[in-house]
């Protein structure tokens, strides 16, 4: 098993991203390696996301580039993948459509707003998106 970390604040925090893993493994034991390679390519992601988010504020491609490297996630579950976007320090919202069985996730700074939609019965995201914020 691969440990997966999150860079957060000051610190490295393992277990939180340790936590992340086995609620994946729990879930869908036949799918184990599928699901941990989303979640790593999640919480890489989110590291990446938040970087930019903190010093890039000029130039929009940055954020499509990374979308373009990430997208899309497939076989994450649901509550893992949450996890890990909720160690974002720019997650905004998340909401679910019960009728879509979706997830719209957004993250917001001062100047740009990035998002994407994952759906639960599918896992897999879809409608990656990034633009500046409307002042």
């Amino acid at each position: 098993m691969t440990a997966v970390a999150s860079k957060r604040g000051s610190g490295w925090h393992y277990p939180a991203a340790a936590g992340a893993l086995l609620l994946c493994m729990t879930h869908a034991p036949t799918a184990r390696g599928d699901c941990a390679s989303c979640l790593a390519r999640v919480s890489s992601y989110v590291a990446e996301l938040d970087e930019l988010l903190s010093n890039e504020r000029n130039w929009i491609t940055p954020y499509f580039d990374l979308n373009e490297r990430y997208f899309p996630f497939r076989d994450c579950e649901a509550d893992a993948l949450l996890e890990e976007v909720r160690r974002s320090r720019f997650i905004r919202s998340i909401s679910y459509h019960s009728g879509t069985k979706q997830y719209f996730i957004k993250f917001t700074s001062d100047e740009v707003v990035v998002g994407f939609a994952y759906y639960v019965s599918e896992k897999k995201s879809d409608a990656d998106h990034a633009g500046w914020v409307n002042k």
